[in-house]
């Protein structure tokens, strides 16, 4: 029989005991949330903020924010800034918030990002629908048609690079892409009219995900 002993010292937190014993969570998860409801309010909540007091990567963060955030314990808004950069917001709940309509803000991001109300358990069911809400996006947003044929080529492309690359990345990525195309009132970078859009998709997705994750790299 093993028998756990607790060792008590100063330096306390209070908190609920809610997410601690809530079995849709994983040890990970709660021990993060702990982590998160201890620190003071205005402690940097950035990705890499919490990267740098672990020993997490930060792809392993980002997965554990996404089982908060599928659980209603996190709420992730991103925010224009007014030199055109993005940033997040993190809400952070001691018990699930099932009211989130006033938090969240309606945009591009928050259309790519999967369904909060259902837990995934299947890999699988989880980047189909993270693809199927990318190719929704870019089909609201008008940068393809949902009677083009080249459709099942994006789906095919989104279900490789979702296997490589962390999703938010992707999504950010994707956003990025169909700016810069109504920006040029679809011209690419040389004035020229583009002609293949799904090559040019293409070549954008991976450069800019590729930029992305040297500067991950050059940062740790």
């Amino acid at each position: 029989m093993s028998v756990f002993r607790i060792e008590k010292n100063t330096n306390y937190t209070v908190m609920s005991n809610y997410h601690l014993r809530d079995i849709r969570l994983s040890y990970k998860a709660k021990g993060l949330l702990s982590f998160m409801l201890s620190l003071p309010d205005d402690w940097d909540y950035s990705i890499n903020g919490l990267v740098a007091v672990s020993k997490e990567s930060i792809k392993a963060i980002r997965n554990i924010l996404e089982e908060l955030k599928e659980n209603d314990y996190l709420v992730i808004n991103q925010v224009r800034k007014p030199n055109g950069q993005y940033e997040y917001e993190y809400h952070i709940f001691e018990k699930p918030d099932t009211q989130k309509g006033d938090v969240e803000k309606r945009n591009m991001e928050n259309d790519l990002q999967i369904n909060t109300n259902k837990q995934n358990t299947n890999n699988k069911d989880k980047y189909d629908k993270q693809e199927s809400s990318l190719i929704k996006a870019l089909i609201d947003r008008k940068f393809i048609n949902k009677d083009n044929f080249d459709i099942p080529k994006y789906q095919r492309l989104l279900e490789e690079i979702l296997n490589e690359y962390d999703y938010y990345d992707v999504a950010r990525v994707c956003n990025y892409i169909v700016e810069k195309w109504e920006e040029n009132k679809g011209l690419d970078e040389n004035g020229n009219f583009i002609t293949n859009k799904f090559s040019y998709f293409k070549i954008s997705l991976i450069n800019n995900l590729e930029k992305i994750n040297n500067i991950i790299k050059l940062d740790y």
